[in-house]
């Protein structure tokens, strides 16, 4: 990990409102057009009127600053406590239309609403639930969301007025919004490469204004101040069969969101401290919650579900802000522009063909988001068998090639979307993979000083069937030795009665190395914190915290993931030495 020295603020430190206000206003104006572009789309795709498009778009507004404000807030389990942006999520938008061609905006309401709620148990069983929906698992179901979604956004493309169809005009638009885009990605440098969404969209719609595509009158005669013509859908609580048709589908896209925040929020932590410190596993937690939370709220105003948005990381690497303030004031200008039926209009003004090619890029960035989380931590054969086959058999159901018409009514739509058939796929695959290599070396011993004597003996039947020599085992021995110690310091430290707690013990081969994992109750101290403070201390005190200067110098790597509730202390020792 490496400093921040060029960060100007932190999250708790106070830059000027003034400041702060423009940062978050700079923010907002940047990502405004993703936010209110997704629910233009699920709604032009799915037919609903006018009225009941500005209520989308309104509803997204709100729950998008609320959502911000969750992020930036640490209450409780919820909250990340550092500056993360959160607008609409175009993931949703093939199974959004789904729901609203299935039952209306209420069926959509609550199946995000239900969806969200879905969060709070990734979040509970995150630690264990780590080596399934891993980020392989994450990226296959990114790319088949990526997929469902191509043939809206090819479609969006040839939606325009009577008299431009068939017309040259409209490949034009489409190009200059795409190679806005596209050009200023790759040359753009710095904070522009930002812009290139919403500076695309607008070159697009200027090309389309030229040749008469753009309805202006719309515009003209919306208020600057006021609600929306349109009015909350209410809810479908009836749980219809077309509820539980669609709702693994958006549990599985809701959990990838996760996955998504996870990534996001560890990133945002290195970008926001001047000094290098370990990941705040609470902190990534209370995001993923502030995620979900923020989609109920978006799921009871009627509107799309909402994600982080990771320019958010971006944007405090080039401006070395990473102050809440800038958050709050974000927030508050997001829920401010929903009032503002003018931004409304203008937005629905945009030609079909401009939309078409923003949510074009937007999945060609959703799919190469996956490629990259597929091969985040090394595609293996086994890993690789899972992701691939859940991949073509999502798309193979999408398509209606594997035999979809001999399937029961309820099972053609519940398979006949990519990300449930695919993810599904993949998450089975993964699930019989972690079982096949659950570690056989393991034991419970109550959490103090008489049980290291069981672990020594479980480590002497690992070593002997690995074949390990004497000096390999005496550094595996040492190791997990004082990391048991720190675990017992760290509790008395905390004023906890260490005896009645419960230590897991695991062992697992991992090449040449051997992992130790160590599962107890949350420890005060954090092992990677206190080791890096060790190191700093140099050799001039010798004497301080000899114990963790053993585990450093014995360990090959430590990580010590400290969640709600629960602590894993993992240290990996070289064989070789």
């Amino acid at each position: 990990m490496s400093d921040n020295s060029h960060l100007r603020y932190e999250p708790e430190e106070r830059p000027p409102h003034a400041l702060a206000a423009g940062m978050g206003a700079q923010i907002v104006v940047m990502i405004l057009t993703g936010i209110m572009i997704t629910p233009l789309v699920v709604s032009r795709t799915a037919g609903l009127d006018g009225p009941t498009t500005s209520w989308l778009v309104f509803g997204a507004l709100i729950a998008a600053g609320l959502s911000t404000w969750l992020q930036v807030s640490r209450i409780g389990i919820i909250g990340s406590g550092y500056v993360m942006f959160v607008g609409s999520n175009a993931a949703f938008i093939s199974v959004a239309v789904a729901a609203i061609q299935s039952g209306g905006p209420a069926l959509l309401a609550t199946l995000v609403a239900v969806s969200a709620l879905a969060t709070f148990l990734f979040t509970a069983k995150l630690p264990a639930l780590r080596r399934i929906l891993t980020p392989a698992v994450g990226g296959t179901v990114l790319m088949l969301m990526a997929l469902s979604v191509a043939p809206i956004a090819w479609g969006m493309m040839k939606r325009v007025p009577a008299p431009f169809e068939g017309s040259v005009a409209v490949p034009m638009v489409v190009l200059a919004t795409t190679v806005l885009i596209v050009a200023i990605s790759l040359f753009a440098t710095g904070a522009l490469r930002l812009w290139a969404p919403l500076l695309g969209v607008l070159g697009g719609s200027a090309v389309a204004g030229a040749t008469g595509m753009i309805d202006l009158a719309p515009i003209a005669a919306a208020p600057w101040v006021g609600l929306p013509s349109g009015s909350w859908p209410g809810m479908a609580l009836d749980f219809a069969p077309e509820f539980w048709m669609l709702l693994p589908a958006f549990v599985l896209i809701t959990l990838v969101g996760g996955i998504e925040t996870y990534a996001d929020s560890v990133s945002v932590q290195r970008t926001s401290r001047r000094q290098a410190q370990p990941i705040d596993f609470k902190g990534v937690q209370g995001a993923i919650n502030a995620d979900g939370l923020g989609s109920f709220i978006a799921g009871v105003l009627g509107t799309v579900p909402n994600t982080v948005y990771s320019s958010s990381v971006a944007v405090v690497e080039l401006t070395g802000v990473a102050s809440r303030r800038v958050g709050w004031w974000g927030g508050l200008f997001l829920i401010l522009l929903a009032f503002c039926p003018k931004i409304s209009a203008v937005v629905a003004a945009m030609p079909g063909p401009v939309a078409g090619a923003f949510i074009m890029m937007i999945i060609v960035l959703l799919f190469g988001h996956g490629i990259r989380l597929v091969n985040e931590d090394g595609l293996g054969f086994e890993t690789g068998l899972a992701v691939c086959l859940g991949f073509w058999v999502g798309f193979g159901f999408q398509e209606n090639a594997l035999f979809n018409e001999m399937l029961p009514a309820w099972a053609k739509l519940f398979l006949s979307n990519s990300t449930t058939a695919g993810g599904l796929t993949a998450i089975l695959l993964m699930s019989v993979l972690s079982l096949a290599r659950r570690s056989r070396d393991k034991l419970t011993v109550p959490l103090e000083i008489g049980s290291i004597g069981q672990v020594r003996t479980l480590i002497q039947g690992f070593t002997s069937r690995l074949g390990w020599d004497n000096r390999a085992e005496d550094r595996l021995m040492l190791a997990a030795e004082e990391a048991m110690l720190f675990l017992l310091e760290a509790q008395v430290g905390e004023g906890r009665r260490a005896r009645g707690n419960q230590l897991l013990v695991r062992l697992r081969r991992v090449g040449d190395d051997a992992e130790l994992e160590y599962i107890s109750a949350p420890a005060g101290s954090n092992a990677e914190a206190a080791m890096t403070s060790v190191a700093a201390v140099g050799e001039a005190n010798p004497e301080v915290d000899l114990s963790l200067r053993l585990l450093r110098a014995m360990s090959k790597e430590v990580k010590h993931l400290q969640y709600h509730g629960i602590d894993y202390l993992l240290v990996r020792v070289d064989s070789t030495g």
